[in-house]
């Protein structure tokens, strides 16, 4: 197996953002000095999930199955003091060249694991629930098939707090193949959780590639939540709940 390239190329629409290159791909940005300046537009838009989750601006326990760059851990420490994470990655030595580089927060209470995220899922099931789960699994391009499994999906929702979602990370092709298998594993796994997906309108019409954010809720989900996406951008921004999402993951079957 070929080693990766992994590299930081400096931002330059800013003096202090770097951009993590796996191989000449884009896989998390971050700037240093400011956590909260997010520049990946499917990032800002889990933000502002993780901006409704629980009490606003209360510490959360929060679990992200995949690492990158630990862009959005740096969030939630800097918008949530005092809450606990977990980061789960199977890259040791993408995990290490990132710390070296860009160290954690003083005083940020995150635990990283360096595991398989499927066996994390299993693992993690004895400790205390989480408020967030974020699924961002990505191999370069590639994500793993197990993403697709209700199985896997049902453990992520099994690992929820009450008022808890996950969130998930959808880089597709145009036609939504991808959206649709991950939101029918969460709908198999759990039929009553409700479900919402945001992003670009091109990409949620299926007509272009890009990436779309899929927030599956057991108990519901927050309040304000389509009005908190929608409002914070970026622009132009869409999204999906009830009979429009069923359309557009299901009318594909």
């Amino acid at each position: 197996m070929t080693t990766p390239r992994i590299e930081f190329e400096a931002d330059v629409f800013s003096p202090s953002g770097l951009t993590l290159l796996v191989d000449g791909a884009a896989q998390s940005h971050v700037d240093p000095l400011d956590a909260t300046r997010l520049f990946f537009e499917y990032v800002r838009r889990i933000a502002h999930v993780i901006d409704g989750v629980a009490q606003p601006g209360g510490p959360i326990r929060a679990l992200h199955l995949g690492g990158g760059a630990l862009t959005l851990p740096r969030y939630v420490t800097a918008t949530r003091p005092g809450s606990s994470q977990v980061v789960v990655d199977h890259d040791a030595e993408l995990v290490d060249t990132v710390l070296a580089r860009l160290p954690l927060p003083r005083g940020a209470d995150i635990e990283i694991v360096i595991a398989d995220a499927r066996d994390a899922v299993v693992s993690l099931a004895s400790v205390p629930p989480f408020d967030l789960v974020v699924v961002d699994l990505y191999t370069r391009l590639e994500a793993p098939a197990f993403v697709d499994d209700p199985g896997f999906m049902g453990g992520c929702l099994g690992l929820l707090a009450p008022g808890g979602v996950v969130v998930v990370n959808v880089a597709d092709a145009a036609g939504l193949a991808r959206l649709g298998a991950q939101a029918r594993a969460l709908a198999r796994a759990d039929p009553g959780a409700e479900l919402l997906v945001a992003g670009d309108p091109s990409v949620l019409a299926g007509a272009e590639e890009g990436n779309a954010v899929l927030v599956a809720a057991p108990r519901g989900l927050p309040a304000g939540l389509e009005e908190r996406i929608l409002a914070g951008g970026p622009f132009p921004g869409a999204v999906l709940t009830g009979h429009r999402l069923d359309a557009a993951i299901w009318g594909a079957c």
